[in-house]
């Protein structure tokens, strides 16, 4: 993968802050991972589209501009077709059915990605580790799920028994009355 002070390097002369281009480095690579967990990440993708990803990629949509100085021709032809197609479909947000409107976006930045991989220079081991990352912290979701529901029962379980507790005083309290 390219390292990220050859990233900086190839954006050197723009007029991007040394933050929106850390930003959007390293959301190349969770974009990889997230995509390997699949369906559950959705969400964190399309929030890590639209803060990291999208400020950039709206802004280099030129063909000309010295960035892409060198790169291959059909896979610079795709990614900026993919940014051209990202800016007609946020335009056109408020008039299409929302399912449609998310599904064509997740189909858009799905093919993104694919792209980052090549233009990112991402080898086998590097897929292989980003992989191995989702994983992992897929291990993690299932733990927090399981630990979330072992609260939920133990406090259901408490909730239940305070309320029999209560329940035992006030019947106590009517059968002394009487």
């Amino acid at each position: 993968m390219i390292g990220y002070g050859d990233f900086l390097t190839i954006f050197s002369g723009t007029d991007f802050t040394v933050a929106e281009l850390r930003r959007f480095y390293h959301s190349a690579k969770k974009s990889v991972i997230f995509r390997s967990l699949g369906k559950r990440s959705w969400h964190e993708l399309f929030k890590l589209e639209e803060s990291c990803q999208w400020p950039v990629l709206q802004r280099i949509d030129d063909p000309a501009l010295p960035i892409y100085r060198g790169a291959d021709k059909e896979l610079l032809d795709r990614f900026l077709r993919s940014i051209r197609e990202g800016k007609y479909l946020r335009s056109r947000k408020n008039s299409m059915d929302k399912v449609r409107y998310w599904s064509l976006l997740q189909s858009l930045i799905w093919e993104r990605i694919d792209l980052f991989i090549h233009i990112f220079g991402f080898s086998q081991e590097d897929v292989r580790h980003c992989e191995l990352v989702a994983e992992r912290y897929e291990r993690i979701l299932e733990r927090k799920k399981r630990n979330k529901k072992k609260m939920m029962q133990i406090g259901i379980g408490a909730g239940a028994a305070t309320l029999a507790g209560a329940a035992a005083i006030w019947y106590f309290s009517k059968k002394e009355k009487k």
